[in-house]
């Protein structure tokens, strides 16, 4: 009998893992069987990219690692293994799909459907893995190899990946199995929250997001927290009925504490000048258009419906530049460098795309993703405490760590 190899969880990690097996084990003796609880494997893969499925992320692995936030040294490796070079080639000439490159070196494919691509995977791998679904495994003992408890019987395995996913969107079935069973094991699991999530604004500041619900800005959006800023990044902010979304938004939302008391984000809705540098400029426009209003002044730097927003909320939305007081330009360069927009709560895990936690990096061999707790079991994807921004990177995490897994299994 060959090597019995069990995959725990057929999301885009497990999925990945299975076509590696595929790729490289050359006429090797190997049985793999994927074990997944929902009816139909990869159902969050399915919803990447908006539905589109934004593949990878064209960038060499040591510009990549840096949207990983404090994974990027950990992941190092398994880019450098298996990077979007390899992700691609693999796409077009494996299984057949080809790709399109768009902005910021996001990788699409061409057909534009995440269900095609998590199709043309279970295609791939229909003639190497079995794979049992509607199945949760409940517990998992490594007296002498792995046994896999689960609803429908035992199953008995020599290697296992654990690839159960985050917590994130628990309808797709990422309910945090990962960390149940890692942790039975021994593994350190490190405080779970949300990653790339829109944030709820509370009510006084709820009233001016609902107002300008649908538009977009570039700004900076800092997070402060008792008293000084704990983040910062900059981008395209949308403004929501609930509160605020968009790119910059959420690549910040896992720096929102837990506990949001005396917690705010702040924008800077001209992110390319200092507070002087924008105080001088307004003070030049309000000298040279002295018979306009200062909402259409505003409106050279943001949409004029912002603008209206900006002037309604320092009272000087009548007024024209000419008379306008210091104090008043005072108020307007506050709003529009320093504009507080209180947090209703803490972002909701179920509407984020990714987990920020997870099994703790310390305790995975980050050359071969196995266990330094229980040898011959490795972690991949969301069950880490690894999440990447967004375009791209969380998918191609979980194929350099697939890779890396597949690889290490076999070469043992």
């Amino acid at each position: 009998m060959g090597i019995r190899i069990g995959i725990i969880g057929g999301g885009a990690a497990g999925l990945f893992a299975t076509c590696q097996f595929k790729r490289l084990a050359r006429g090797r003796d190997i049985d793999v069987t994927v074990i997944e609880k929902n009816t139909v494997p990869g159902m969050k893969l399915t919803l990447t990219g908006h539905g589109r499925c934004n593949i990878t992320n064209l960038k060499e692995a040591s510009e990549l690692k840096n949207g990983y936030h404090e994974a990027g040294n950990f992941i190092y490796p398994a880019l450098r293994q298996f990077g979007p070079e390899d992700t691609i080639r693999f796409f077009e000439n494996e299984l057949g799909l080809p790709l399109k490159e768009e902005d910021n070196n996001r990788i699409f494919p061409v057909c534009d459907s995440a269900v095609t691509v998590r199709d043309t995977l279970l295609s791939y791998i229909s003639d190497r893995a079995r794979i049992i679904t509607d199945t949760k495994v409940s517990a998992i003992g490594s007296a002498s190899g792995f046994e896999v408890l689960t609803d429908k019987g035992r199953y008995g395995f020599d290697r296992i990946i654990l690839s159960c996913g985050g917590s994130s969107f628990a309808k797709t079935g990422s309910t945090g199995d990962s960390y149940t069973l890692a942790g039975s094991l021994g593994h350190t699991i490190e405080p779970v929250k949300a990653a790339l999530a829109p944030v709820r604004a509370e009510s006084s500041s709820a009233v001016l997001c609902r107002e300008l619900s649908g538009v977009s800005v570039s700004a900076g959006v800092s997070v402060w927290h008792e008293g000084r800023k704990t983040a910062s990044y900059e981008g395209e902010v949308l403004f929501a009925e609930f509160g605020l979304t968009g790119p910059a938004v959420m690549e910040i939302s896992r720096e929102i504490p837990s506990d949001i008391l005396n917690a705010y984000l702040e924008l800077d809705l001209v992110p390319s000048e200092s507070d002087e540098e924008f105080d001088r400029h307004l003070q030049t426009l309000i000298d040279e258009h002295a018979d306009t209003k200062m909402a259409n002044l505003l409106s050279r730097f943001i949409p004029s419906s912002v603008a209206a927003g900006i002037t309604s909320r320092t009272g000087t939305e009548d007024l024209y530049a000419q008379g306008f007081t210091r104090e008043n330009r005072r108020k307007i360069c506050r709003e529009m460098k320093h504009l507080k927009i209180g947090i209703d709560r803490a972002p909701d895990i179920d509407r984020a795309y990714v987990t920020r936690g997870g099994v703790s990096l310390r305790e995975v061999d980050r050359k071969t993703m196995e266990s330094k707790i229980v040898p011959g079991m490795y972690i991949i994807g969301e069950a880490l405490d690894i999440d990447g921004i967004s375009g791209g990177y969380n998918l191609q995490a979980c194929m350099s760590e697939a890779y890396l897994a597949a690889k290490s299994i076999l070469d043992r």
